[in-house]
């Protein structure tokens, strides 16, 4: 059954109530029709990443419930779950055995080892795409005496996985068909660029190896009724690849399009984007992870990059760097602004709701994280508590939080912009870019009889809806 052209939510199992049982009851009596599916964050047991260095993909951590309660949501939302297909904990299974046993081990080809790729040289170390101040390797020693340099892109915890062995396929295909038993109907092929490794490159989405592994996903999720959502942030010709191959990428060009239109009155390069996107796509604002800059290289002029960099960093915590880049102090050295979309925007109420309003009529399948759902303002606490600069856009809601954040005049005013982007049938019609002047986007869609029309006033922050309604026939506008 295809997926529901219908509002996701973004959500941990954890930061609405504290498990899952919390959060499925939250979904049900709280969202309703607002929703029509769920990005559940990882669930998995796992030693650190906020879930995203995982044991397995067989269980569910026993802190968040169990696959009973990932079935609740499944059996009421499109669910869409996060497979970790680049590394795996240095704590599972897999990984201590080989620790243990080393060579002779029946897990040891599912890792990278170094020195079956070749002795790297200087220059190719200096190619290789990295997350992190140090070379992305880490020696292990194992307790027979064997010795190996294994290939970790994240952190040291983080193993990666060898796509040069069938094991590894066979290990994510177990995954797959583990998860889709349990409902799950898209695949978020976590940090998949990572997973091609070939010295002399940057070792982060080459081509066309990276494809090769991509169609492997996309075929082995078919046989069990499921898509995949590929996640990858950099240039964004890339979305237009996957999209090429018959997959969902993400808009993840659409955040800092959006955010430079409504901060500079200006919809040119918002427009020129929306004139070739893909259609068939998942359009987010805002993710666990940051907003990312490296999708709109090309898209927006270097210049209005930065200026746009400068204007969000000052109401947000520290950019994440790019490390790979040449020179750290120049645009494309920037990977993430760490910042909730709503601080992003000065919580201006107005331009958060035009924000969405956008996204919402952007081509594809909407996402909306769970602060922003919320509005939720940036969470300098917490960041620095735990000294992650993402965590700041990581909040933990008590259930009594969520229901008062719920009764915020900007939330109400999103939820009702949420219904109506689910229930209007031309969204499952034709999609219009409209002429309009340069502080001006005017959007529609239409199916038959039926019409909606968006025009934003980026200078006075408005957005209206022009539509006919499917009882009367009348012609309808309201102000989002």
């Amino acid at each position: 059954m295809p997926l529901k052209n219908q509002v996701q939510l973004i959500c941990y199992p954890n930061r609405i109530g504290t498990n899952l049982a919390d959060l499925a009851g939250f979904l049900e009596s709280r969202l309703g029709d607002a929703i029509g599916g769920v990005h559940l964050l990882p669930m998995y047991p796992s030693n650190g990443d906020g879930g995203f260095s995982p044991l397995t993909h067989l269980e569910v951590d026993p802190a968040f419930g169990e696959w009973a309660d990932v079935e609740r949501i499944s059996g009421s939302f499109d669910l869409c779950a996060d497979l970790i297909l680049n590394h795996i904990s240095d704590a599972s299974p897999e990984f201590r055995d080989f620790e243990q046993n080393g060579f002779a081990s029946p897990y040891a080809d599912l890792f990278v080892h170094l020195q079956r790729l070749g002795e790297p040289t200087p220059d190719d170390l200096e190619r290789i795409h990295i997350r992190k101040e140090k070379e992305p390797f880490r020696e292990v020693v194992c307790a027979n005496g064997d010795r190996s340099r294994v290939w970790c892109s994240f952190t040291e915890h983080q193993i990666d996985f060898n796509y040069a062995s069938q094991q590894t396929y066979d290990l994510m295909r177990r995954y797959m068909e583990s998860l889709s038993r349990h409902g799950v109907k898209l695949f978020r092929l976590d940090a998949f660029g990572y997973t091609t490794k070939r010295l002399g490159s940057s070792c982060f989405l080459v081509e066309p190896e990276v494809y090769g592994i991509l169609k492997w996903f996309r075929d082995t999720a078919k046989e069990y009724g499921a898509d995949i959502l590929p996640e990858v942030h950099d240039h964004p010709s890339y979305q237009f690849a996957i999209a090429r191959e018959g997959m969902l990428p993400y808009a993840f060009a659409l955040p800092p399009l959006v955010l430079f239109a409504l901060l500079d009155a200006d919809s040119r390069h918002l427009k020129s984007w929306l004139r070739m996107c893909p259609q068939r796509q998942v359009t987010v604002l805002d993710t666990h992870d940051g907003i990312c800059i490296p999708d709109v290289e090309d898209l927006l002029p270097e210049a209005k990059i930065r200026e746009l960099v400068e204007n969000v960093s000052i109401r947000g915590g520290d950019p994440i760097l790019r490390r790979s880049a040449a020179n750290v102090h120049s645009v494309g050295a920037i990977y993430q602004l760490t910042c909730t979309f709503y601080d992003a925007l000065k919580q201006n109420d107005d331009a958060y709701l035009c924000a969405r309003a956008i996204q919402f009529f952007t081509p594809g399948i909407p996402q909306v994280y769970y602060v922003g759902l919320l509005a939720g303002s940036n969470d300098i606490e917490l960041m620095e508590s735990t000294g992650e600069s993402r965590d700041i856009n990581r909040h933990f809601y008590t259930l009594a939080e969520a229901d008062e954040a719920l009764e915020k005049p900007v939330v109400r005013r999103l939820l009702s912009l949420m219904r109506f982007r689910n229930e209007y049938p031309a969204f499952a019609g034709r999609f219009e870019l409209q002429s309009s002047n340069r502080s001006c986007v005017a959007m529609g869609w239409r199916l038959d009889e039926y019409f909606c029309n968006l025009l934003v006033d980026l200078n006075f922050k408005t957005a209206t809806i022009t539509y006919r309604d499917a009882t009367s026939g009348d012609e309808v506008c309201f102000r989002c």
